[in-house]
């Protein structure tokens, strides 16, 4: 039996709003896709822009750091140790002049220590600077003239066999005076600013070897210059001979 058109009508608007709230069904329930996907699309966005970062900040041990700025970032300087700089330079001058047996570089608590022997600079209970110890002097006042925010303490030492002449009644004057004269050779010599330098006469009371045969006080009989960046200073304090004294004219 056929349905009428009626019939037929209304059976049509029947599949066609069953077919809409089906529609409407899926649609409702499958929200929760786009939102994942719009998730899934920031997080993949990103770990390409912290992989990239990552990569761009990553660098071999050894390898110099340009100078480059990325927005929204503050660039952080690479670490720069001026003391070991400097040692290498001085080693190298040491090295050409084929010193290295009378002349030892250290770094000291960010100071470059040169310690000088004896032999090579003063005969003994006497402070006039020998010949064999200018080139040494010449090349560490090069040194000095290219790091002119350092300043220069020059210390003198003895080893522990008293004198008393005339001109030196004891190692305090001795070691001052020798520690002067250095001074005074870069000064005069190479031109080099007095105020950056202060000396230290110690006689016999800083050793580095215990006095008891003459090779340990041969090693204790020197002078040392120490070359110290200026925010490293403090104020030498005013006290009596044998700490640091700061000269101004010569």
């Amino acid at each position: 039996m056929k349905d009428t058109p009626a019939e037929a009508g209304e059976t049509a608007a029947g599949y066609r709003r069953l077919i809409l709230r089906s529609r409407l069904l899926v649609d409702s329930e499958s929200n929760w896709l786009i939102t994942m996907t719009d998730v899934m699309t920031l997080l993949l966005v990103f770990f390409v822009v912290v992989f990239l970062m990552t990569k761009r900040g990553a660098r071999s041990e050894g390898e110099t750091v340009p100078e480059e700025v990325i927005p929204g970032i503050v660039p952080v300087p690479r670490a720069f140790n001026t003391a070991d700089e400097l040692k290498r330079e001085v080693d190298a001058v040491i090295e050409a002049l084929d010193a290295a047996e009378d002349v030892v570089v250290e770094v000291v608590d960010r100071e470059v220590v040169i310690t000088i022997k004896e032999r090579i600079t003063f005969r003994p209970a006497e402070a006039e600077i020998l010949k064999e110890a200018e080139p040494v002097l010449d090349g560490i006042a090069g040194i000095i003239h290219r790091y002119p925010s350092h300043m220069i303490e020059i210390d003198g030492h003895t080893d522990d066999v008293p004198i008393n002449t005339p001109r030196y009644p004891s190692n305090w004057e001795l070691s001052t005076a020798r520690a002067i004269r250095v001074l005074k050779y870069f000064v005069n010599r190479h031109g080099i600013d007095a105020s950056r330098f202060y000396v230290k006469g110690n006689a016999d009371k800083r050793p580095v070897a215990p006095n008891d045969t003459p090779e340990h006080r041969a090693m204790n009989r020197r002078v040392e210059i120490r070359l110290k960046e200026t925010a490293d200073l403090l104020t030498p304090p005013s006290v009596p001979v044998g700490s640091p004294r700061r000269l101004g004219r010569l």
